[in-house]
């Protein structure tokens, strides 16, 4: 059953909240979800009413390809179509969709910020926080790259963070390594939390084996 508040929705598509809200009570997929937590914009609400639609599997006439769109007419003879030549086609996962959309919106709103940051009447107080959330999205980039890779790779979104052994990307290893040296430094001077201390070191010598040899923190 196509679930009437949806259909209302497709019919006026005017607050994008209110169909945000709808997928995530329809929906399946939490990377869009998140997607649309982000806020609207012309890529958001696009790919909004293409899931909406999905949801109740509404396909309007106007997204029918044209090369589907046949008429013959009843006195037409009947023709055998000559086989069609062969044509290579490349399959998009479809994990990939929706984190190459949150990237266009990450790097937009980067994009936007850092014009800002020249604006002459700007406070500092507004330029320090343009600057922090440029930071933070310069990490959020990072990780949808990392799960980029990781379906590039696999085929499908991981079940959890991307594991250890698992990563590639030497920019992240060198930041998880960052992390794991200051960890390690923090408990070695807690003897609370000792237990946990055997981990951290093997996943430091772990990131250090992915590296080069050379490499000393």
């Amino acid at each position: 059953m196509i679930p009437p508040e949806i259909l209302a929705w497709l019919a006026q598509p005017t607050s994008f909240a209110a169909g945000a809200a709808l997928y995530a009570q329809h929906g399946g997929s939490g990377v869009y979800q998140r997607l649309f937590a982000a806020g609207e914009t012309s890529y958001s609400r696009q790919v909004l009413v293409q899931q909406l639609r999905g949801c109740c599997d509404v396909v309007c006439p106007d997204e029918v390809p044209k090369a589907t769109r046949v008429t013959v007419p009843d006195s037409a003879p009947t023709v055998v179509a000559a086989p069609a030549e062969a044509t290579t086609t490349h399959t998009v996962a479809p994990d990939l969709l929706p984190i190459r959309a949150q990237l266009r919106v990450l790097r937009d709103e980067r994009s936007q910020l850092h014009a800002q940051l020249t604006a002459p009447r700007l406070s500092q107080k507004d330029r320090g926080r343009m600057a922090l959330r440029i930071l933070d999205i310069g990490e959020l980039v990072l990780e949808q790259l990392l799960l980029e890779a990781h379906v590039l790779h696999h085929g499908a979104l991981p079940a959890g963070p991307v594991a250890l052994a698992d990563l590639v990307d030497e920019g992240e290893l060198r930041r998880r390594l960052s992390n794991l040296v200051a960890l390690r430094a923090k408990l070695r001077k807690n003897e609370k939390r000792a237990a946990e201390l055997p981990g951290v070191e093997a996943d430091i010598l772990l990131i250090r084996s992915k590296l080069t040899p050379t490499i000393s923190v």
